[in-house]
């Protein structure tokens, strides 16, 4: 019986299908890239995807992000405790005068201020 053109597996495909069930995949990787496949993800996952969007959907407890720029933060400002975060001066002051700023921070006693997160 001959084949059709139709009835034939595109060798990309087989070679793929292979690959992905062979047991020493994730070492090979590993070997050839220089680090865990887990931690290759991670790092494709971290400069492809906004850091609000990593926060929500793998529901991360622990990370800031600026509330202007979306850049991750270990230090800056919190303003009325969290309900936003700003990475710089630049990023604050795209949405909060110096005025409005000192005003929630109130001489350290409001709930606005800079910090780091930092142990």
């Amino acid at each position: 019986m001959k084949e059709t053109m139709e009835s034939k597996k595109d060798p990309v495909d087989v070679l793929r299908e292979e690959i992905m069930t062979h047991p020493d995949l994730e070492k090979f990787f590993t070997e050839k890239v220089g680090m865990s496949l887990k931690q290759y993800m991670a790092g494709y996952v971290i400069s492809n995807t906004d850091v609000d969007e990593l926060v929500d959907e793998l529901d991360l407890q622990h990370s800031r992000c600026c509330s202007h720029c979306g850049k991750a933060m270990y230090e800056g400002f919190c303003i009325e405790n969290g309900a936003e975060y700003y990475c710089s001066e630049e990023c604050l002051h795209k949405h909060l005068t110096e005025e409005e700023y000192e005003e929630l921070y109130d001489d350290g006693r409001g709930d606005s201020y800079w910090t780091s997160w930092l142990d």
